[in-house]
């Protein structure tokens, strides 16, 4: 899912007053550094003569995703807003609660199509709550130092609770955004001043990014974005850094030898804890994903029997060169012994094996002989990287993964 539709509650407003509820207008929620602000419309805010304000700021609130702000303070001047029909709010949540992730937005100039095949308008329907993000623009031109049009479908703006469509759908749409993705990144590219209620497909005209320039004077106006790859148009499909990273893992999956396999030693489920469980299930989960081959030992599974005991049935496993890793969850009398003896065996062996320890810290803080022993022998003779159970999380798998995976991809490079 693409960033602007995953976050378009994020990326659309409606400022309204305090005790009627009413809807003045639309905005952008956005930050500049620490601080939280709403782009909107001039005429959302002021007088239609702009003799002042419609409302003082402390009758109005802006709400977001369900989230209420306070308007504290109007950046520029009333002249500001006259000659471009654009104001900026900073703003601050009402309550004590964490503030939504607001995005910090960069500005990209709309002189043509170039960049809008890919562009969406997101907004609110009066009475819905669910945010609405509209495509198929085509620029029209009009354009003024302030100001440009493009050509919209009004019946792509749908109210889905009352089944209906069109610009009556909207009302108090200006201050709505134009926005661009690209690259991971989001581009606003002009604020809706209103949508004709005429036609189908009408013109509808926004207010440039240029305007902010003239309130926030280091705001950087972008005419283009930086392509990714300059042989590739900006709208490919390819040209994006989630498309790289697909096309990376492919390509590494390819030069990746899949005749190795890593050991997984696990506890039994009996005797598993809750962490021990939720890491392996990770650990197995990931593995499938990125096509990694595995075989499960220790008190979890028992490699394919060769008519010997378990354990060293593990320990030949380990020294052969179809094994190329190591991953030991400890947390149980079993899996202990075989952080003991496979660390000893890959140590005697001289064989190279990435090795990964997930340990029970209780067992190493109150047992000296496992600390001191075998727990210090793999961090050092065999250069064990380990992982505390209290400290657990998502990156400790991803950086397993990735370790194992760029091994097999050298392993690979060198068959």
């Amino acid at each position: 899912m693409s960033i602007l539709e995953e976050y378009k509650k994020a990326l659309v407003g409606h400022i309204k007053t305090v005790d009627t509820k009413s809807i003045l207008g639309s905005c952008v929620p956005c930050k500049k550094g620490n601080d939280l602000y709403i782009i909107t419309c001039g005429h959302v805010l002021y007088n239609d003569d702009w003799s002042g304000l419609r409302h003082e700021l402390i009758e109005l609130k802006v709400e977001v995703n369900s989230h209420i702000y306070k308007l504290v303070n109007i950046l520029g001047t009333v002249e500001n807003a006259k000659d471009t029909d654009l104001s900026i709010v900073q703003i601050r949540k009402v309550d004590d609660e964490t503030n939504l992730s607001f995005f910090e937005l960069s500005l990209l100039e709309v002189k043509d199509n170039n960049y809008l095949a890919n562009s969406k308008v997101c907004v609110y329907p009066e009475l819905d709550d669910r945010a609405q993000a509209i495509g198929d623009i085509k620029f029209a031109g009009n354009e003024t130092d302030f100001q440009y049009s493009v050509e919209v479908n009004k019946s792509k703006f749908h109210n889905i609770n009352l089944g209906a469509a069109g610009a009556s759908q909207y009302k108090g749409v200006s201050g709505s955004g134009l926005f661009y993705e690209y690259n991971g990144e989001l581009f606003l590219q002009g604020i809706v001043k209103e949508i004709p209620n005429i036609s189908v497909n009408s013109e509808i005209d926004l207010v440039s990014v240029r305007a902010i320039g003239t309130i926030w004077e280091d705001a950087a106006i972008n005419s283009s974005v930086k392509k990714f790859h300059r042989n590739l148009h900006h709208n490919s499909p390819l040209n994006s850094e989630a498309a790289r990273i697909e096309l990376a893992k492919e390509l590494l999956n390819q030069v990746s030898d899949k005749r190795y396999k890593v050991l997984v030693c696990a506890p039994s489920d009996i005797s598993s804890s809750d962490t021990a469980k939720t890491i392996y299930s990770q650990l197995i989960q990931e593995f499938t994903q990125e096509k990694i081959r595995y075989s499960v030992g220790g008190g979890k599974g028992r490699l394919v029997p060769t008519g010997t005991y378990p354990h060293l049935e593990e320990q030949d496993f380990i020294e052969s060169e179809e094994c190329s890793s190591l991953v030991i969850i400890a947390d149980d009398h079993s899996t202990f012994s075989q952080l003991s003896l496979l660390s000893s065996s890959i140590f005697n062996s001289r064989k190279n094996k990435e090795v990964y320890i997930f340990y029970e810290d209780s067992v190493i803080t109150t047992q000296n002989f496992i600390k001191e022993g075998p727990f210090k022998f793999a961090e050092d003779k065999i250069k064990a990287r380990v992982y505390e159970f209290s400290n657990f999380n998502d990156s400790m798998i991803k950086e397993v993964i990735s370790g194992i995976s760029s091994l097999h991809t050298c392993l690979g490079r060198i068959a």
